[in-house]
């Protein structure tokens, strides 16, 4: 009987421990996150700098060395990484028009992110998941 109850508690402590300090998303942990300091990083990987990536996602966010490695490692930059179509790509080859591409960028300084994915999977033909891995990098100062 004892043997049960000991059991017991063992498992709701657990529980409740897992509960409190449970998985959580790693990015909005570390609240000095903007879309300015995520566009300073990924200019900074997009010209190979990457220990200067680093740095700057440290002194934005506070965290240790080892977690911003990891997040610089699987950092989006627009070009980079299989099966996305680059930005870049899509204004040069006229997919993405200057009225769309003025117009994602308004979306995105104005937090509307859903809807600047919309658009751009409609103004270049990506699909939602790429128009969402373009749209979370997007840098509306960048001349795309």
């Amino acid at each position: 009987m004892k043997l049960v109850l000991i059991l017991a508690v063992v498992v709701v402590v657990a529980v409740l421990y897992g509960r409190i300090f449970g998985r959580r998303d790693r990015e909005e942990r570390y609240v000095g996150l903007t879309d300015a300091v995520r566009a300073k990083v990924s200019r900074e990987i997009s010209a190979g700098h990457k220990i200067n990536a680093i740095k700057i996602y440290r002194e934005a966010t506070g965290a240790p060395l080892a977690d911003a490695k990891r997040a610089i490692d699987s950092w989006f930059v627009p070009g980079q990484g299989p099966g996305v179509r680059d930005a870049a790509a899509s204004w040069s080859e006229g997919r993405l028009t200057a009225e769309a591409r003025a117009r994602i960028s308004e979306l995105v300084v104005a937090g509307r992110r859903e809807d600047a994915m919309a658009l751009y999977a409609e103004a270049t033909g990506a699909s939602d998941s790429e128009a969402q891995a373009i749209i979370r990098s997007w840098d509306a100062t960048q001349n795309y």
